[in-house]
């Protein structure tokens, strides 16, 4: 029979005393150093340890080895106490009160849960969703605890929906201090001012005097609460709302220049304009030689509709080369004028503009945009399709951790790492090479 030796990495202290296969489990019997001194739990008295060890071996699952199951056997050690006889479980430095696994096996089964279903990682390991459950509960318990010692310098607030047709919404804020990082900070229940103010209050008011932008959309609720509660930052109102701010004005004009034409159109001719429609919102410089004829042809038979397709044009540009808020307000101030000029009714959103105007030119000053917040609403949006709608903001807090906050530990080694373990394995079996 052939024989295989394997290192086992154990935590400090521990040995292993043997060794027993069962069927298709790996039992290793360890042992690790008692304690010369305890305290007892019930009357408080300290003293010399007098150790005593259960008649009944204690199994307690740990890492897979070779993908079958690992568990530790030893003999559970309690101290009874010299002074009321209170008896008192000994806990192992490796495993935590009541449980029947490793710290460490709850550590790879929160990153197995990563990208994963509660479900889906305990039919692997075969356990039981609630132990999934629970050890997602002992393990991020510290996760909602903000760190003091961690700088935000730029924050970004968002809602959600938690279920479709569902009036469960919940606030998110993100920590956008590093750019190509963002990380959750806080989920709660609701949308408004309250839960924002719940947020903000999980930081520290060092941490909130730090803060120097947020990032919110044009309501009322989120910016009141970081005007309470964030003295020292700026609001910066994202350029891409501004954006779907306009368009909407833009497209009630259009449909509004298009009523009278498409009246006069019969079916096939109303499905061709709608093409040509789907031109004239798309940036000029992806259309076809076909698409941009066809275009034309339509400002022929709709002059007003090519104003507004400058106009349009027009507002896009300003976002993307003023060099400055001065420069984007005098542009925007000129854009106004020449609309006015052409008799395009855009007042809705320049009274918009009006209301956030501060706010939206702080944007020029460093081009900071919520696209990361976008980004973690597509992944909280994600999670909740594939859950089928969650039903509170600590579910999502927990799936948010996972899958965004500790995703890099859910990615194996690298293909240099794998090439320098191959060469490795090659030098090791082939002695020609060098």
């Amino acid at each position: 029979m052939a024989t295989v030796t394997i290192d086992v990495d154990l935590p400090p202290g521990v040995e292993i005393t043997g060794y027993e296969r069962v069927q298709d489990g790996h039992g290793f019997g360890v042992r690790w150093p008692l304690p010369e001194r305890c305290r007892c739990e019930r009357c408080g008295h300290e003293g010399r340890a007098h150790i005593e060890f259960k008649t009944t071996p204690q199994a307690i699952r740990d890492l897979d080895l070779w993908g079958q199951p690992c568990f530790w056997i030893y003999e559970a050690p309690f101290h009874r106490c010299a002074r009321c006889d209170s008896r008192q479980h000994i806990i192992p430095p490796f495993k935590r009160k009541d449980v029947a696994y490793t710290y460490r096996f709850e550590q790879f089964v929160l990153r197995a849960l990563i990208g994963s279903t509660a479900e889906d990682v305990a039919r692997r390991l075969g356990i039981s969703a609630e132990t999934v459950e629970r050890i997602v509960a002992y393990q991020l318990a510290e996760e909602r605890r903000i760190d003091p010692e961690q700088v935000v310098t730029d924050l970004g607030l968002d809602e959600l929906s938690l279920k479709k047709r569902h009036r469960l919404y919940v606030t998110l804020m993100t920590d956008l201090s590093d750019p190509g990082r963002p990380r959750i900070l806080a989920v709660e229940r609701g949308k408004d001012t309250v839960a924002a103010l719940k947020c903000l209050d999980r930081l520290s008011e060092e941490q909130r005097r730090q803060v120097r932008s947020h990032r919110v959309d044009m309501g009322s609720a989120y910016p009141a609460a970081c005007a309470l509660r964030l003295k020292h930052s700026r609001a910066v109102t994202d350029r891409f709302h501004v954006a779907k701010k306009f368009n909407e004005v833009v497209d009630t004009l259009r449909k509004k220049l298009t009523r009278e034409s498409k009246a006069k159109m019969n079916k096939a001719e109303r499905k061709a304009f709608r093409s040509q429609m789907w031109a004239f919102r798309r940036d000029p410089e992806g259309l076809t030689a076909e698409e941009k004829e066809a275009l034309e042809g339509l400002f022929e038979v709709i002059p007003k509709l090519k104003e507004l397709y400058q106009v349009r044009l027009r507002f896009k540009e300003i976002f993307d080369t003023a060099r400055d808020r001065t420069t984007a307000a005098r542009w925007l101030r000129d854009l106004r004028r020449e609309a006015e000029r052409l008799g395009l009714d855009l007042d809705r959103f320049f009274a918009t503009y009006d209301r956030w105007k501060t706010e939206i030119l702080n944007y020029f000053d460093a081009r900071q945009t919520s696209a990361a917040v976008e980004g973690i609403n597509n992944k909280a949006r994600v999670i909740t399709k594939r859950t089928y709608g969650l039903k509170s903001a600590q579910s999502l807090w927990n799936r948010l951790i996972l899958d965004l906050n500790r995703a890099s530990e859910a990615i194996g080694w690298s293909i240099e790492q794998i090439r320098q373990v191959a060469k490795g394995l090659k030098v090791q079996f082939d002695w020609s090479c060098t």
